[in-house]
């Protein structure tokens, strides 16, 4: 498998998890202390509680404007080194093919901890100041960031 099929297979359960409020299946995805980093903030989810908070007021925060579906595209990946990967996808929340809010990017760094790939850093282009981050702060019409991409 590529590092880019990786990321989207990756980043496929991630959508899945947040739609289904399934927090057990997300917390599969991350590597604890896990960095954030947005255009306005730098972030440290560190600890189990934290995580679950985050993560329940996200998938309240979809709810209550009535997400139907979570669209995160892996764009481009590659390998550094066996067990990690660093790439950048584009995130889409709709409610029936409806954007609920514009478009962001972010870059990620998944690491392969006992066989299973790991978010350990993410870079996003919200204004988002704390966790959790609830996509309050997303500026319409955004560009990829060039740095994304090397």
């Amino acid at each position: 498998m590529t590092a880019t099929e990786t990321l989207q297979k990756f980043l496929d359960g991630i959508a899945l998890a947040l739609m289904q409020g399934n927090f057990e299946s997300y917390r599969d995805f991350v590597e604890l202390p896990l960095s954030i980093i947005t255009s306005t903030a730098n972030l440290i989810v560190g600890t189990e509680e934290d995580l679950v908070e985050g993560f329940d007021e996200l998938c309240d925060m979809l709810c209550c404007r009535g997400a139907s579906e979570a669209r995160l595209i892996g764009r481009q990946a590659r390998f550094d080194g066996a067990d990690r990967i660093i790439g950048h996808y584009e995130s889409h929340y709709l409610c029936d093919g409806i954007p609920l809010i514009p478009t962001f990017y972010s870059r990620i760094w998944l690491e392969r901890r006992d066989g299973a790939w790991k978010a350990t850093r993410v870079h996003n282009t919200t204004s988002e100041t704390r966790w959790p981050i609830l996509l309050t702060r997303v500026e319409p019409n955004q560009e990829l960031p060039m740095e994304f991409t090397q």
